[in-house]
């Protein structure tokens, strides 16, 4: 056997491998997607292409009285939810040396970090814009959260009859900053976790009723007067974020991909790889497909800040 992979060799493992070195990194650079009812498939699609997602109705309960039959419930609401595949992006560069790259996994990770990254920031933000689109709001603009906004929030998605459980906050860094400066908070926390207030400054862990109430860099505050942060809660079955792989390259075009899923946050990520001879050199590609679609304004939230 060969002691060193030659370009035969690697083109046939390079698209998974480049993959599964962005999907880890990609994975860490966002908070909404892998908390949200998820939906993937690597099956070929494209832009345009409309998902039916079957969502359950809701049952209502009867009283069972003896020697009586039972009393079918018959679910109400039930029904396919449209979700429009109406995202595409990718990022594409050239790699003048691309078995070297491969051997050396710095550089792979170089790559693949930006690649990723890029890639993470656009899929949270068209989410994000989604679930801001809630028909459901608390709070006021120009006013930083406090811990009377998370326990608000919490109330106003139970009286919508959200079930308890898989409830999320996500906040712009600023309303992150109030929050742990907030002295209510700081006496729940010193009652509850021993004074530490905050183990990582993205996530303030179980607080209010969520689960995880976490940071996004995200959530941008506008010009407008009063200025306006537009924060967000929901639990997890209210929101859909839909992947679908990509078509595979033409045989005999030259050039090879992948279609790899990741099972923790459902992103599916195609990478092509094809010699460019214009510029001497592999060129990579990563690319997704998907679309973000509320499920239930029920348990959606915008929180003004």
């Amino acid at each position: 056997m060969a002691d060193t992979i030659d370009v035969t060799q690697a083109q046939y493992f390079i698209p998974e491998i480049w993959a599964n070195t962005a999907l880890p990194i990609l994975r860490s650079n966002i908070v909404l997607t892998p908390r949200v009812y998820s939906d993937s498939d690597v099956a070929a699609f494209g832009v345009g292409d409309i998902l039916n997602i079957p969502y359950p109705g809701t049952l209502t309960a009867y009283a069972k009285s003896a020697q009586t039959a039972y009393t079918l419930s018959l679910p109400t609401g039930e029904a396919t939810v449209p979700v429009t595949l109406n995202k595409q992006y990718a990022v594409s560069f050239l790699v003048e040396d691309v078995v070297r790259a491969q051997a050396n996994q710095d550089q792979m990770r170089v790559y693949s970090q930006a690649a990723a990254i890029s890639l993470a920031e656009q899929i949270e933000t068209d989410g994000i814009t989604e679930v801001q689109t809630a028909a459901h709001s608390i709070g006021a603009y120009g006013t930083a959260l406090d811990f009377d906004d998370i326990l608000n929030a919490w109330k106003t998605l139970t009286d919508y009859k959200a079930p308890p459980g898989e409830r999320f906050m996500a906040v712009s860094t600023k309303d992150l900053v109030a929050l742990v400066g907030d002295t209510d908070i700081q006496a729940w926390a010193a009652f509850s976790r021993g004074n530490q207030i905050v183990g990582d400054p993205t996530n303030l862990g179980a607080l209010g009723g969520f689960q995880e109430v976490l940071a996004s860099q995200l959530i941008t505050t506008s010009g407008a007067t009063p200025a306006e942060t537009k924060n967000i809660a929901w639990r997890r079955d209210g929101v859909i974020c839909a992947f679908r792989g990509l078509p595979d390259p033409p045989a005999g075009s030259g050039a090879v991909g992948a279609n790899v899923r990741d099972p923790e946050s459902g992103v599916v990520l195609r990478t092509v790889m094809a010699y460019d001879a214009t510029y001497g050199g592999v060129r990579v590609t990563f690319e997704c497909l998907y679309g973000w679609q509320i499920l239930e304004e029920a348990k959606v939230l915008l929180v003004k800040s």
